[in-house]
């Protein structure tokens, strides 16, 4: 993972003028490797030559990313380190969305948001967080039967009613 994240922050740094491209690239390419397993597979399996790895992750990805992307991916296959690109992908994303102030921020109900729940809670992730820049996702879950379960990076905040339920029942048996 050390050698993704500096492969990452070196293609970030060469990026600057064609950031937004890049990661459009690296969000791709990241969505591919999740959507299809079976690519990473390949990519690290040791009877496959270097050069016929590099013709599949062209043949996968042409005309559909920048040339910029393209360089690192003809590095990687020189290299036979191809099978780096996915966690490439994934440190490169998170130097972008630092970058760019970008807090991703999750929010768990039983039922469907409404647009109007929508903006309240975005209101208050912005005054949480003081960042504008925030993607946020909406799962149901039926199982955690009402309220919700918020996750903004790292911190977790349930106020969920089966979450209030197993605290209920730690104090009982406590």
């Amino acid at each position: 993972m050390k050698a993704a994240k500096r492969y990452a922050k070196a293609l970030f740094e060469l990026a600057t003028n064609d950031l937004d491209a890049v990661q459009k690239d690296m969000n791709l390419i990241y969505k591919t490797f999740e959507a299809g397993p079976e690519l990473l597979k390949v990519l690290k399996d040791p009877t496959i030559g270097a050069s016929k790895k590099l013709q599949i992750i062209k043949s996968v990805f042409d005309g559909k990313i920048s040339d910029k992307t393209l360089q690192l991916i003809q590095l990687l296959g020189q290299k036979d380190r191809l099978d780096l690109l996915q966690d490439i992908s994934r440190s490169f994303n998170e130097l972008y969305k630092k970058h760019k102030g970008i807090r991703e921020a999750t929010v768990i109900t039983a039922v469907e948001l409404t647009d109007e729940l929508k903006q309240k809670i975005f209101q208050k992730i912005k005054e949480l967080t003081g960042s504008d820049q925030i993607k946020l996702t909406n799962i149901v879950d039926p199982s955690i039967i009402g309220g919700f379960i918020l996750n903004i990076d790292d911190l977790r905040y349930d106020a969920s009613i089966s979450g209030k339920l197993a605290k209920l029942k730690s104090k009982l048996l406590a």
